[in-house]
């Protein structure tokens, strides 16, 4: 029988979204701390969950072990994920280990948190990896760890499980362990918990979208650069049959040197030292990740810091960006990126979430014929709103009930409202803080046009009433 819980996570019944056990809506937004079971004492632990829970996140992405340089790291307690040398070679984990793991998952349920969990890093069976390595899995270890882990965790209410780790499907001996894995977990006892797959960097999981034990899907639109179009990539797994719900896993961290500016090295990282100082992704550009995401029909988004994801403390060695500086942990926890996320599930989720769907068809081109001339003066045509820049793309979703846009820029938007109601309430809120700077009701004429004042991001609600 599924289970009750509301820290269990379900597919929603139009297939595109989730639910909790409870049967309440749950918009996925998570976390990135990778080294969560590694790099924390007890009390750290705490203050991260309490931390990430106040501030409405739904769950956090974590890996079961992670090694970033090298093999088989013990964590802050000195205790290593496998015992001894044959261990790590048999993948047969230290029961100490796993321990700790159950009962870290478990205080994330104390905190009403859902725990993403990745069995293991792409290093493990891919040398094609950002990590240390070494490579351990093949078919039969792969289906018995996670085996294991499904048996181990079974008491658990609050897990989902993430396959991959960041390597890309290079052989058909890579999609085999990926099976063997999805066989090992649907084995054990934590056999209704969700599956996905968590793909390499600018790439999705939807080589697996018709395998059955893929729950839903995952991409990953990274750090190269801002503006990524990762919204196509949701748009149109979102269309694509059969329905799975799909999320971002990880896009910009914010504070993360962009790859398209530093020098790659031999372990798939990033060299810094050519340049005198390096460009970096802020809240402004997570958020505009998170939102375009979000109304492209996603079921969540995984915000990340970049200090925050492999929890840095001074003397550590930074990983990816190898020369690059990096705040400590606790700071990073404390940026502002991390507070603007909970605005997207208190919009969505109370607006018929089962009907959210990408509506760019609803943003009208901004046609003043009868205001203004439509050609300049010196014979272009006007353009009107073509919307096509990534920069500057106003995203829209629609519900039976709403209309949702969002603007990365200021810029007039004319929206078709003829599917809703004869009287329309209209909400702009400043997604930087979260709060509504302008309120108005008026009657439905079939369009609707605003320019919001803010001169970065705006997000536009506007509702039948």
């Amino acid at each position: 029988m599924a289970s009750c819980h509301p820290l269990t996570a379900r597919i929603s019944p139009c297939g595109h979204f989730f639910r909790r056990g409870d049967d309440s809506p749950l918009f996925l937004a998570a976390d990135t701390a990778w080294l969560l079971f590694t790099r924390l004492s007890d009390d750290e632990i705490e203050h991260y969950l309490a931390d990430r829970a106040a501030k409405g996140f739904a769950a956090v992405q974590a890996c079961v072990f992670r090694d970033l340089h090298d093999p088989n790291t013990a964590n802050i307690e000195g205790t290593r994920p496998f015992a001894t040398e044959a261990d790590l070679q048999a993948v047969q984990m230290n029961p100490d280990w796993i321990a700790r793991v159950r009962r870290i998952v478990g205080r994330a349920a104390a905190h009403g948190l859902i725990v993403a969990l990745l069995p293991t890093w792409g290093d493990k069976w891919n040398d094609h990896s950002n990590s240390v390595g070494p490579v351990i899995m093949n078919r039969a270890r792969a289906q018995a760890y996670c085996r294991f882990l499904s048996d181990e965790l079974g008491d658990c209410p609050n897990v989902m499980w993430v396959l991959g780790g960041d390597s890309p499907i290079q052989t058909t001996e890579h999609v085999a362990i990926m099976r063997a894995m999805a066989e090992g977990l649907r084995a054990g006892r934590s056999a209704d918990k969700l599956i996905t797959f968590y793909p390499t960097g600018l790439g999705s999981s939807e080589i697996f979208h018709s395998e059955p034990w893929l729950d839903f899907n995952a991409l990953q639109t990274g750090h190269y650069k801002p503006n990524v179009a990762g919204y196509v990539f949701v748009e149109r797994l979102f269309h694509t049959l059969p329905r799975k719900p799909v999320m971002d896993m990880e896009a910009n961290y914010e504070n993360a040197g962009m790859f398209a500016m530093c020098a790659r090295t031999e372990r798939h990282g990033f060299a810094t030292g050519h340049l005198p100082w390096l460009p970096r992704f802020t809240a402004y550009d997570t958020r505009k990740s998170l939102w375009r995401t979000a109304l492209a029909g996603a079921a969540g988004f995984s915000y990340g810091h970049d200090s925050v994801r492999q929890l840095f403390r001074p003397g550590d060695r930074v990983h990816a960006y190898q020369d690059a500086d990096c705040l400590p942990w606790w700071e990073g926890l404390t940026a502002p990126g991390s507070g603007q996320v909970r605005l997207v599930a208190d919009i969505l989720l109370p607006r018929a979430p089962e009907t959210r769907r990408p509506a760019q068809d609803l943003l009208k081109p901004v046609q003043l014929s009868g205001a203004w001339p439509d050609k300049l003066s010196v014979g272009l045509p006007f353009v009107g709103q073509r919307n096509e820049d990534p920069v500057a793309r106003v995203s829209v979703m629609a519900t039976d009930t709403a209309i949702i846009a969002h603007a990365p820029v200021r810029t007039m938007i004319d929206l078709d409202t003829t599917s809703l109601g004869a009287r329309l309430s209209v909400s702009v809120f400043d997604p930087e803080t979260g709060e509504c700077q302008r309120h108005y009701e008026t009657a439905n004429k079939g369009e609707l046009r605003i320019t919001p004042d803010r001169d970065l991001d705006s997000v536009v609600v506007i509702d039948t009433i």
